[in-house]
């Protein structure tokens, strides 16, 4: 079985859809599955090219036995709609058109922008292959819930398309039971949806963590510190993380965001309009870096924004703070919230809550014990979504996509 594999994102990119490709195609390799990778310059989330990289018309490279192709696309920082769209919809043209050149037995398109699909679309019908559909996001829900956009006649149009992509997929797989559930209730035959989980690459946090401890992580004066790493996006709600700051900023303890995104810059202006001493911001760093940030910190903050998308919001964060094995304190409801709950990995907070986030970093930051029985069930989390176990299970889902043919 050749796999091709059309996504937006791939690593160096540090966000969870390039996290989550990368580890896949890996897996998949190591198994002996040869894997092609169609994907943009790395850019996200600044429109930028990451140095060394040009956003040239096509190139090659080999990253770890995965044979990687890049193509042009209309580069635009993660913020607004219109030029944003626009790159979403060359990189379907481009991607579509290097896919056609490139040897494969199942193309997998994924989301969560849905203009990947199309591709994948594209390219099922062209090559005569089947092709799957992974849903990370369901697009445009999630356009809307973030205030971005309202309905018109651009989401009425995606809408029409969303609904196309699930018909003419061979199966159509979820990162979650609830976006699973969603897409049954919109019509999608439930014995074509499957259900493959975020994770995380145990091993690759497991060799963080000596880096880590090698070196001091801003801030080193013993402080106890609070950590966000991810997207600065508009999903997460990060103003209640600096109001939280705020109602702390005389506790002793110290809140490091890491990352870039749509909000940063709105950000780093707030806090600086709060005069908060207590917040350091480090911007975009590599993978490696990322990681011993988690390491370095005592909680790790997953605040998410109150939106109609929460319930059945999974956030890859989660797994990445668990294979750190550090308490989390999650902002959720629905799916994070009841996975956090059972695994006894963090607090839960109410969404967009300033002082119940800082009454919840206060108590861990008084109880070591609770921190510790936290930390430990992060761990157990961690191992049970090793990423590793959920590539097999994607790959089952390719081979259902081969053995159901054509739709």
């Amino acid at each position: 079985m050749r796999v091709l594999l059309l996504t937006d994102n791939f690593v160096p990119e540090t966000n969870s859809p390039a996290l989550r490709a990368y580890e896949h195609a890996k897996a998949w390799v190591d198994a002996g599955v040869p894997v092609t990778v169609v994907t943009t310059i790395p850019n996200f989330p600044t429109g930028k090219p990451l140095p060394p990289y040009r956003n040239r018309l096509y190139q090659r490279e080999s990253v770890e036995g995965i044979n990687v192709v890049r193509v042009w696309s209309l580069l635009a920082p993660n913020s607004g709609i219109a030029l944003r769209s626009l790159d979403f919809l060359s990189f379907a043209a481009t991607g579509f058109v290097a896919g056609l050149f490139q040897e494969a037995d199942v193309i997998v398109a994924t989301s969560p922008q849905m203009l990947t699909g199309l591709a994948g679309w594209w390219l099922g019908a062209a090559r005569r292959k089947p092709w799957v559909l992974e849903v990370r996001d369901l697009w445009p829900d999630s356009i809307i819930s973030v205030g971005v956009m309202q309905e018109n006649l651009f989401i009425r149009l995606l809408r029409r398309l969303e609904h196309r992509l699930y018909r003419h997929a061979a199966r159509v797989v979820a990162v979650s039971s609830g976006i699973k559930d969603r897409l049954i209730a919109r019509g999608v035959p439930a014995a074509k949806v499957g259900v493959v989980p975020n994770g995380v690459n145990c091993r690759r946090m497991a060799d963080a963590k000596e880096t880590a401890a090698a070196r001091e992580i801003p801030p080193s004066s013993g402080r106890f510190t609070a950590a966000y790493v991810g997207t600065h996006g508009m999903a997460q709600g990060l103003e209640t993380v600096l109001q939280a700051a705020n109602l702390l900023r005389d506790n002793d303890v110290h809140f490091n965001f890491v990352g870039d995104g749509a909000r940063r810059q709105a950000m780093v202006a707030l806090a600086g309009q709060m005069g908060l001493k207590n917040v350091s911001f480090a911007g975009l760093v590599p993978l490696a870096a990322a990681a011993e940030y988690l390491h370095a910190s005592d909680v790790v903050l997953i605040p998410l924004k109150r939106t109609d998308q929460i319930e059945i919001t999974l956030p890859g964060k989660i797994f990445e703070a668990a294979a750190a094995g550090k308490p989390m304190i999650v902002s959720a409801e629905g799916a994070s919230a009841d996975l956090i709950l059972r695994y006894e990995a963090g607090l839960i907070v109410s969404p967009e809550n300033p002082p119940a986030l800082a009454a919840a970093i206060r108590r861990l930051q008084k109880d070591a014990g609770l921190r510790e029985k936290l930390a430990q069930g992060s761990l157990a989390l961690a191992r049970d979504f090793d990423r590793e176990h959920f590539a097999r299970d994607m790959l089952i889902e390719l081979q259902r996509a081969i053995a159901a043919g054509l739709p």
